[in-house]
Order: C-alpha cells, then structure tokens, then sequence
C-alpha cells in the first residue's frame, strides 16, 4: 500500500458519508474520523522514520505562509468564541486535513503518484455522477435512499440536490484536465471518457438547479479553457449546455424546477430563499465582528455530540456569510490571504505557459493548474454552502486536497523554471579564453 492510496481511502469514506453511497450512516460518520486520525498517525510515523521524506517545498508561491495565517487566524477565532472547547476541536481537525493533505502528501508524494492521485479522484467523483445520470435518464436509482429520484422537483438520486451538485462539480472539473493528461496514452481514454463525464456532470449540475454547484463548475471550467488556451473548445461546452437545456425539459419534474427559477429570475426573487439566512449571519457577525462566535460556530452553538456530524458548521445556505458570523472579519481575512496566494500562483502558472512552449503538457504544470481549478471552483461552491469550515464533510476534504495538489506541480514548476534561470547563459559576446 502506497501513501496515495490512504489520501484516496480517506477521500472516498468522506464521500460515501457524504452521499451515503451504500454505505450504511453510522459507519461512514464513525469510519471518516477512525480514517482521518488513522491517517495522520501514519503521516506522522512516515514523516518520522521513513527514508522517502523529502523537504517541504520551499517555492510555493506563498502558500505556505498563507496556509499559516489561515490557520493562526482561525485559532484565535476559537479562542475568543462562545464555546471554545468544541471551537478548538473543530478547529483541530481542520488542522488535521490541512497536514495530511497539503503538508505530509507534499513530503511523502512524488509527482507520479500525485498523477494517479488525480487518476484515482477521477473516477471516485465520476462513479456517482454516472449512477445519478444514469438514474435522472432510466428512472431507476441502484441505491434507494431518503430522498428518491427528485425531492423538492429537484435531481436527488444518491443525496439532496445540494450535495449531488457538488459530486457532479468535483467531477466535471476533475475530467476536464484528465483529458490533458499525458500519461494516459490511450487516446479514447484521454478523450473519450472524460469527455463524457465532462457532458454527465454538466447534465447532472443542471438537473439539481443547485446554484452554487453550477457557479463552481462554470468557474473551475473556465479556468481550465483560459489555462490550457481553449476558448474554442468552450463554445462547444456552450452549445452543449444549450442541448443540456433541452434534455432538462423532457423529465416534467425538472421543468417545473426550470420555470420555478425563471419565474423567481423575472421576479427579482431568484435569492429569496437564501436572503433570510443571510440576513441572519450578518445580524449575528455584527454583534462580534472581529472575532465572531468562534470557529465553526453560530448564535445557534453546537454541542460537543453534534462533533461527529460536523459537515455544515455554519448556518445552512448562508456560505460566506455564515463563515462571517463564525470566525469574524479576522477569520475571513486569513481564507481572503489564502485565496489571494493561489490566485496569483494560478495566474503565473498561465503566463509561464505561455511564453514556454510544451508547459502545458508537462504533469507538474496540470497538477498545478488543476488543483487550483478544482480549488476556486469549491470556493465558488461555498457562497451558498455552509461546509467551509465544517471539517466533516466531503467537499471540505476535496478542498484542501486541491490545495495540496496545486502545492504539489506549483513548487516543480517554480523550481524548474529557477533552475532554468540559473543556468542560463549571459547574453553578450563570450568572455576570452585564457591561454597558458
């Protein structure tokens, strides 16, 4: 067994709580944390007496610090909150993930096993996005669960719409740069496949009328066809979202969902439903605005049983806002630090890629550029979503495991190009030879 595969077991039991994908509630809410600690104790012996531990990357674009910020900030907001003890501890296991995932997994990983890494994710976000297509077009969903084909005139299928959505997000980004992938060398493979994951989750987002989902995979995409210079391409993804429309209209379940939010488009009500909780973390965030009601908490608290069923830390459909109200204008300065530190990294990956011919197509470049697709792309997910700072949900996990990956062919491509800068000959006429 190879420490990819415990980042990809770990992935894959958040998930399966997530969506409750065969897996029975109980065991997958008791089996992420059993995993999640099991991991780092692993993480930790391997970093303590194994021999493949390479130095952390010092060329992170400012991650590193960044991540640190994130993390004193975050602290001191579940210092100074209302319950610091359940505070702290949601405040550890954010801890956890972020040194399994970003620190250890760029220690003990090298580049070829971040490839199939990404391989591993691919499928693991594809397999339920299929059974949900493949349930909204037959009509017969493989795994019965509470919520049945459609709830609310919304694609369920494996989960609530919400959490179907952001499967499907994971999963069209994710099978996006797979088709980049150079060592995939079947070209139906590399194309073929991803190509139809890509067209399943653009389907699937759309049949959930999840938002936020939507706004995430439009977002992480969009990175992707600036990144690899394919504007084209996304006309094409245009024109097949035009064809998706159309596919919606068939079912009527997910036409009325249609005309409700076109109605509620025309209106000025598009929102409705999210204006009162926003109106509520920014009522509560101004009673404590620097420091909020501490990490992972809400005027509403938490108690300590509601640990292991952490994944929405904050009020529900309240995303950005909710994370206000939780850690303050402190805390999300810290995630504003580390969001500009990938950014800028994102945006000098595109512009290395440009002026060097065949970046593009190197495994560190797509580790680095994808990670940070996949990255924004949840960070675009969270405006409507309460997990960003509930360390027991799957997207969460997903997160900083795209941060790890985009550390991961970032620090390669910068340390190459530095390499390369500093073997570069003078420019000028060469200096004489001396004769003896």
């Amino acid at each position: 067994m190879r420490y990819w595969h415990l980042l990809l077991g770990t992935v894959f039991i958040y998930l399966a709580a997530h969506v409750k994908l065969g897996v029975p509630g109980p065991v997958a809410s008791l089996g992420r944390w059993v995993l999640l600690a099991g991991a780092a104790a692993v993480s930790v012996w391997l970093l303590s007496f194994s021999r493949r531990a390479d130095p952390f990357p010092n060329r992170t674009g400012g991650i590193g610090a960044a991540v640190l910020v994130f993390c004193v900030l975050t602290l001191s907001t579940a210092l100074a909150g209302f319950q610091v003890r359940l505070s702290v501890l949601k405040w550890i296991l954010l801890s956890i993930q972020l040194f399994i995932f970003v620190y250890a997994a760029n220690r003990l990983v090298p580049v070829r096993h971040w490839a199939w890494l990404v391989g591993g994710l691919f499928v693991l976000f594809a397999v339920p996005t299929m059974l949900t297509f493949m349930g909204a077009v037959t009509g017969y969903s493989p795994i019965v669960t509470f919520f049945g084909i459609y709830h609310q005139g919304r694609l369920a299928v494996l989960g609530n719409p919400n959490s179907v959505g952001m499967v499907a997000l994971a999963s069209g980004v994710t099978a996006l740069w797979v088709q980049e992938a150079p060592f995939v060398r079947e070209r139906w493979a590399r194309r073929a496949v991803p190509l139809g994951v890509v067209v399943a989750s653009a389907l699937v987002v759309l049949w959930t009328a999840s938002r936020s989902a939507l706004g995430g995979l439009a977002v992480g995409g969009g990175i992707w066809a600036v990144a690899t210079g394919k504007g084209a391409r996304s006309i094409g993804l245009g024109a097949l979202a035009v064809l998706a429309l159309w596919v919606w209209s068939l079912d009527f379940s997910a036409l009325d969902s249609l005309g409700m939010v076109v109605e509620r488009l025309q209106g000025g009500r598009l929102l409705d439903t999210r204006e009162s909780v926003w109106e509520a973390s920014l009522r509560n965030w101004k009673e404590y605005p620097w420091f909020g009601h501490g990490y992972g908490v809400t005027e509403g608290g938490y108690d300590l049983e509601g640990l292991s069923g952490s994944v929405g830390s904050v009020r529900d459909g309240s995303g950005y806002f909710g994370v206000l109200e939780s850690v303050g204008g402190v805390g999300l300065g810290g995630v504003l630090v580390l969001y500009t530190a990938v950014a800028r990294n994102v945006w000098h990956l595109w512009q290395l890629s440009v002026v060097h011919n065949g970046l593009r197509t190197q495994v560190e470049w797509l580790l680095g550029a994808m990670g940070g697709a996949l990255f924004f792309g949840f960070a675009v997910n969270a405006v409507g979503e309460p997990w960003l700072v509930g360390p027991g949900s799957f997207p969460h996990l997903v997160f900083w495991c795209a941060l790890g990956i985009h550390v991961a062919g970032t620090a390669r491509v910068r340390t190459q190009m530095a390499e390369k800068s500093r073997h570069r000959s003078p420019v000028g006429p060469a200096a004489p030879s001396r004769v003896s």
